[in-house]
């Protein structure tokens, strides 16, 4: 039961850390949109989008699976 509960934390504060992610990537863009009427520019140029998403996805769970 333990392994199953350490488990289940790591999950939930997986799913919790890409809920923030992905709200400090989207709420820029709401507020950018907001901003110009909608006009369907982004805030970042697509490589930024990218380099984020792997950044910011791949290196918080390699730094915590090596600590852990």
């Amino acid at each position: 039961m333990h392994h199953g509960r350490l488990c289940y934390l790591r999950n939930a504060e997986l799913i919790l850390y890409f809920f923030y992610k992905n709200l400090v990537l989207t709420i820029p863009h709401i507020y950018f949109g907001y901003q110009n009427g909608f006009s369907g520019q982004t805030v970042y140029d697509d490589f930024y989008i990218s380099f984020y998403n792997l950044f910011f996805t791949s290196w918080p769970l390699v730094i915590k699976a090596t600590f852990e």
